[in-house]
């Protein structure tokens, strides 16, 4: 996946590209910005962009995400980028990621 966003991680940051968060109900409610904006805060899901050149270098496996993978991290961590390329990301440390999303299709 390249990076679009006008951002690179440094040392122990990672990019990460949030799931969208729906911007109405089923029924056709369009939610207020600052509902939104709340929800975007607490997304938990999204896909790793880019990684910085410290990330994981503090354990015992070594890198164990790569850019594409879609990751798990705590709610509410990191901050918001607005990329260059329009796309809302999360600035993230490592350490804020607490597992791998697997498929099992």
């Amino acid at each position: 996946m390249q990076n679009t966003s006008g951002f690179l991680p440094l040392g122990h940051r990672l990019l990460i590209l949030p799931e969208a968060v729906e911007k109405k109900t089923a029924s056709g409610i369009v939610l207020a910005m600052e509902t939104t904006g709340r929800e975007e805060m607490a997304q938990v899901k999204g896909t790793l962009i880019a990684v910085g050149d410290g990330c994981w270098k503090d354990t015992p496996t070594g890198d164990w995400a790569k850019p594409g993978d879609k990751i798990v991290y705590g709610k509410y961590a990191g901050l918001l980028w607005d990329g260059i390329d329009g796309k809302k990301y999360r600035i993230l440390n490592d350490l804020d990621v607490v597992g791998l999303e697997v498929n099992h299709d």
